[in-house]
């Protein structure tokens, strides 16, 4: 395809080229740019300026196009052996048309996310899609996508905002990514699907499936549980070359200790809003264990991060407290979202005589006293 354009203004033809420039019967005319509704502008040698009406969008090759009056000018892909570059800049489409010339030109267009997380741009109401995929090791709204014409050609484009976290009526975690426009105004990105957890590195993440291929949306940030399991995750701020790319949020999640033991690793349903287990469970990587606290001897799990390169081990203590009865058996009592809940933790404690410190001390029902000598694995 011609790397040169032609549109007409009255009698005057003009020939614009993709390296901004603009020529009128061999001779040159001016230079071109886009204003804020997306016409291509001429400026004259003389300073006066040209507006046309235009129309753009991606076909289905990811290609951008041009056109004029229904009819295609320009594919922006093969009109030169080199390739365009595009990226946003506070969520304008910045394009370079050819990647061996400096000249750029913006588009100002309206950005959604649909069912099949495919990227769509509303320019002047004509919606086209760019079909491709999220994906990032820092939480960072990155869209990748390729010229499927040649599929060593990649571009990124990245979106400045902020992570929301909302959970439906049923316990779904669902995101949305609020982006930064150019007014300042916030536009909204809804992820389809619900969000889910890294085990092995106790960390929230955005993992889905499209076109046999699994992408996945890393999250980074500091996790932490409360005594009654209401999850806290402060997603890390992420920069680049010292500009905000993600700001630092705060999801809070309301959750159900789902297991009967206190073996293997902590599963913790997604509440629904009565309460209640939802179907979305999260599972840490890490260890029950034992510590002692300020009044009594306290069950809990112990989990890992790494934050900042160094690993972090955080124990989340369980509310509630060990009961002995008189038949000798000894379980973790608590309550939790209403539910009275008993952990037998018969082979995970070890007892003796009685200890000076009270807290180590079990009192059954009719008087009897014993030492926790050990529990869960730590010994005191």
């Amino acid at each position: 395809m011609s790397t040169t354009f032609q549109l007409k203004s009255g009698a005057d033809t003009f020939d614009f080229d993709l390296a901004g420039g603009v020529a009128k019967s061999g001779a040159a005319a001016g230079t071109w740019t886009t204003n804020s509704t997306n016409q291509i502008v001429l400026t004259k040698t003389d300073g006066t300026t040209v507006a046309f009406d235009v129309g753009w969008g991606f076909n289905g090759d990811n290609h951008l196009i041009l056109q004029s009056a229904g009819t295609n000018l320009v594919d922006f892909s093969s009109a030169n052996s080199n390739q365009p570059i595009y990226k946003t800049v506070n969520a304008a489409l910045i394009v370079v048309p050819d990647s061996g010339n400096a000249f750029n030109f913006q588009l100002h267009g309206t950005w959604d996310l649909d069912d099949q997380h495919d990227l769509t741009l509303t320019v002047n109401g004509v919606k086209s899609t760019i079909t491709g995929f999220i994906q990032d090791p820092r939480s960072r709204f990155m869209y990748h996508f390729f010229d499927q014409q040649d599929l060593n050609q990649e571009s990124i484009l990245g979106f400045v905002g902020s992570w929301r976290s909302a959970v439906t009526a049923d316990g779904k975690p669902m995101l949305q990514f609020a982006y930064t426009r150019e007014d300042g105004s916030q536009g909204i990105f809804n992820l389809p699907q619900s969000a889910t957890f890294n085990t092995s590195i106790n960390e929230f993440m955005y993992e889905y499936d499209k076109n046999d291929q699994t992408f996945r949306l890393q999250f980074v940030g500091e996790l932490a549980i409360s005594d009654d399991f209401h999850i806290t995750y402060k997603l890390d701020r992420q920069e680049s070359q010292g500009q905000e790319q993600v700001s630092s949020t705060t999801f809070q999640l309301a959750a159900v200790f789902t297991k009967n033991d206190f073996t293997g690793e902590l599963d913790l349903a997604i509440a629904k809003n009565d309460g209640s287990a939802g179907s979305i469970t999260i599972t840490l990587g890490g260890n029950f264990t034992a510590q002692l606290g300020s009044t009594q001897l306290v069950a809990g799990f112990s989990f890992s991060q790494v934050r900042n390169g160094a690993t972090v081990t955080t124990t989340a203590g369980f509310n509630g407290a060990l009961t002995f009865r008189d038949s000798g058996a000894i379980s973790w009592e608590f309550t939790t979202n209403a539910t009275q809940l008993s952990i037998n933790v018969q082979g995970q404690i070890q007892l003796g005589a009685a200890r000076i410190d009270g807290r180590l001390n079990l009192v059954s029902e009719s008087g009897r006293v014993v030492g926790v000598r050990a529990l869960l694995g730590v010994a005191f």
